[in-house]
């Protein structure tokens, strides 16, 4: 059966109501503004990375450590959209960013007056917002769906600009007692019953959820978060106190790469988002694995001599000088450039009938490396629950 035909985003280029961000010439200085745009606490500046969507470059903002994770996971879904662009400068402001975010839900008002009252309401206060989105953002989930939260303004900034919030936080309904009781509460409720201390059974079932799912992800959230977008779709996931832009493509989920550490790693553009362990692999701009660049050789200068000992299973190689044995030759293996591939790994990715996997990816291609994996327990500061 060949793959179902591919949703085509809306692009910049076809879309005429289009926001755009004029090039920063200098740091601390930007042009008028229609809205109160003052950040919290001192400027910050984030780098920008070039990568391909489809046919299309698209200039994507890219996350520090501690870096806004709502405020860029909201703009890169938007640029994704084809709803704005960013210049091709390097590092853009934070308030440049929440200018373009101000300024596209300002463009979006209604011309029905009923609906107008509606929009000036959540308006005012998700402007009033905007300066706290380079801190974090709180939001309360609810167990009960992927796309349930206790109402918020934070939820009405997503809801103006028309991008899809998720998480991956349900209990199992294999488990009858556990599915009743954690599926009617949202997360400040459940934070309240985990510090009970007491021995009913109820609060043992409890904990044991919270305890299983400490990464606020579980195999019925994945699921159903599979289930519920359709091909081609851009999101934004919430999950383990970070939010992620997030694509649906050929019934898999794609996580975008923000890093700020790959910024200028063309190769690394995605990484799936399909295991409760947080294994995950990189892949390019046409989904394929990504594959390192092989070291190169290390060259001998001009006019150098080189001397190869005759020695048996001597391989030291010395420029001027005369190898001498060692106690332990180096092996082929030892020759060859580092990878990324994980020790033990055997068997290719193959999602189940649902298309998530119950268990950490096994793949001989190129996975998460360690320095990236770090983030998936410490970024998104401030990205909170309430």
């Amino acid at each position: 059966m060949s793959p179902p035909a591919e949703k085509v985003p809306e692009t910049a280029e076809n879309d005429e109501k289009s926001e755009k961000i004029e090039p920063i010439e200098e740091p601390g200085k930007s042009g008028d503004i229609s809205v109160e745009t003052t950040v919290e606490g001192a400027q910050e500046y984030f780098k920008t990375k070039k990568m391909r969507f489809g046919p299309i470059d698209y200039q994507i903002v890219t996350q520090n450590l501690n870096g806004p994770c709502p405020l860029i996971a909201i703009m890169n879904a938007l640029v994704l959209k084809g709803k704005i662009t960013l210049g091709k400068d390097y590092v853009l402001p934070a308030t440049g960013l929440i200018e373009l975010l101000s300024n596209l839900i300002l463009a979006k008002e209604p011309a029905e007056k009923e609906q107008k009252e509606i929009y000036e309401s959540n308006v005012d206060a998700v402007i009033r917002l905007m300066p706290k989105l380079v801190n974090g953002l709180d939001v309360n989930v609810k167990f009960s769906s992927i796309s349930s939260f206790e109402f918020t303004p934070a939820l009405s900034l997503f809801d103006l600009v028309a991008v899809d919030l998720y998480h991956v936080w349900l209990p199992d309904p294999q488990f009858p007692d556990q599915f009743r009781l954690i599926s009617a509460l949202n997360y400040n409720e459940l934070a309240e019953k985990v510090c009970i201390n007491d021995e009913t059974v109820e609060t043992q079932i409890i904990k044991g959820f919270y305890e299983d799912s400490i990464s606020q992800i579980t195999f019925q959230g994945l699921a159903s978060l599979l289930q519920t977008m359709k091909d081609g779709d851009i999101a934004v996931v919430f999950q383990n106190n970070h939010f992620s832009t997030i694509h649906k493509r050929r019934n898999e989920i794609f996580k975008l790469v923000s890093d700020e550490g790959l910024a200028d790693e063309p190769e690394i553009v995605w990484e799936t988002f399909s295991s409760v362990d947080g294994d995950s692999i990189f892949v390019n701009a046409d989904f394929n694995n990504f594959k390192p660049t092989p070291q190169p050789a290390p060259t001998v200068p001009q006019g150098s001599t080189v001397i190869h000992s005759t020695i048996e299973h001597q391989d030291d190689v010395e420029i001027g000088v005369e190898a001498r044995p060692s106690s332990a030759p180096p092996t082929s293996e030892q020759q060859a450039p580092p990878t990324y591939e994980p020790s033990g790994s055997t068997s290719s990715r193959i999602p189940t009938s649902s298309g998530i996997q119950k268990t950490s990816y096994h793949h001989q291609n190129v996975t998460t490396p360690r320095g990236s994996q770090e983030r998936k327990g410490d970024s998104g500061k401030n990205c909170v629950l309430m």
